[in-house]
């Protein structure tokens, strides 16, 4: 046999690669919604994604303000001048048991 240079093998034909992420079989989650075809619905469903969103983002950006000035992260003002009225009165009582 003679040495020296050997023709490379043939290669294989290159099979499709899986994705490495595996789709999720069932239902989807949520709510189905049927898009809106008329305009008065369409633009309905538009100012209300806009009104959702706005509000939203407006919660969040006072939370993360609350959250930032070390108060209570409550969303409504009454109930938030409750806990803290509630806590002096607790504190009152407190210093007044120790006396």
């Amino acid at each position: 046999m003679a040495q020296g240079f050997k023709p490379a093998k043939p290669k294989k034909a290159a099979s499709p690669k899986k994705s490495s992420s595996q789709t999720k079989t069932g239902p989807k989650r949520g709510p189905r919604v049927i898009a809106p075809k008329k305009k008065a619905a369409v633009q309905a469903a538009k100012t209300k994604r806009q009104q959702t969103g706005a509000i939203t983002a407006r919660i969040e950006q006072e939370m993360v303000s609350r959250a930032s000035k070390g108060g209570p992260l409550t969303i409504m003002n009454k109930a938030a001048d409750g806990d803290a009225h509630d806590n002096k009165k607790n504190l009152n009582k407190k210093n007044l048991n120790k006396k």
